[in-house]
């Protein structure tokens, strides 16, 4: 045998090797090793966020440990694949545990533990003796700190800025359309209830915005709708006092038709009804789970 035929006949015989040792499947008793692990290092890192035991888990995620149901939901894990599997994406980038957290960012053996599992399939099946001697943290009744009755007093408060948006965002965009009415018609009644629907829209959007600052929502560091979170705040705030701008502008002159006053504040008024709009969308996205909820 030459020393080139050789040479080709070992590479080959690596190249089989490797792929014959990728193919080989994980056995039963690795699944459930592995399975067991990846529970350990969930209850440790991840439960006190995402537990089924808390009335209000981050981001709606409040089954972590039921590792059957996390493995066959595609959202979070693509079975043998992790580099298209969300949860593990989050934990390697060290999304997850959160900056607001209590516990460290798992440690790279750990990461290694649970890319393995998505591996080897995902599976949820525990050991009869890890299941028998563990107390899963979904069954114990968690011991949390009671707030101050004022920090509890303030989110409860919170809750009720979803009722109050619906009073301001209908007036505001009532006012623009009887606005087009004012400038087609020009009659004064229809200058005069477009002042009372500004200014009453203005007023009403200062405790709403007030009460969406104390709203708790809760959304995963890191996440989509934690930024869909913050923008809808800022942005409520702004179209708030934009519409403080826009009483102002009504109620400081006579804006007759035709005047630069009247243009000035039918600018700002159509630019005031477009920040509503963006804002009711993000804030339907954080209502709905995600910016897809107008998906036909």
């Amino acid at each position: 045998m030459t020393p080139l035929r050789f040479l080709t006949f070992l590479f080959v015989a690596v190249i089989i090797g490797r792929v014959g040792a990728a193919e080989q499947p994980a056995t039963a008793d690795e699944k459930l090793r592995v399975t067991a692990e990846v529970y350990r290092i969930f209850e440790a890192k991840c439960a006190d966020c995402h537990g089924s035991h808390l009335p209000k888990p981050k981001g709606k995620f409040g089954y972590v440990l039921d590792l059957l149901r996390v493995g066959k939901n595609p959202k979070f894990i693509e079975p043998g694949n992790p580099k298209d599997s969300e949860l593990f994406q989050m934990v390697k980038s060290n999304e997850m545990p959160g900056e607001d957290a209590d516990v460290p960012p798992l440690t790279p053996e750990e990461k290694k533990t649970v890319e393995r599992w998505v591996l080897i399939g995902a599976p949820g099946d525990l050991p009869p003796q890890f299941a028998a001697g563990h107390t899963p943290v979904a069954t114990t009744k968690p011991t949390m700190a009671v707030a101050p009755f004022f920090t509890r007093l303030l989110n409860w408060l919170g809750k009720f800025h979803p009722v109050t948006t619906h009073f301001p965002v209908a007036l505001l965009l009532v006012a623009v359309l009887a606005e087009f009415f004012a400038w087609c018609l020009r009659r004064s009644e229809w200058t005069l209830f477009v002042r009372f629907l500004v200014v009453l829209g203005a007023l009403s959007s200062i405790p709403t915005a007030t009460l969406g600052w104390l709203a708790n929502y809760p959304v995963v560091s890191g996440s989509q709708l934690a930024l869909v979170y913050r923008i809808h705040q800022w942005m409520g705030t702004a179209t708030a006092l934009w519409a403080i701008v826009c009483a102002v502008l009504i109620c400081s002159a006579e804006c007759e038709e035709g005047s630069i006053e009247r243009k000035r504040f039918r600018g700002a008024l159509l630019l005031g009804a477009a920040l509503v709009t963006i804002v009711g969308f993000l804030g339907g996205a954080l209502a709905a789970g995600g910016l897809d909820h107008y998906k036909f």
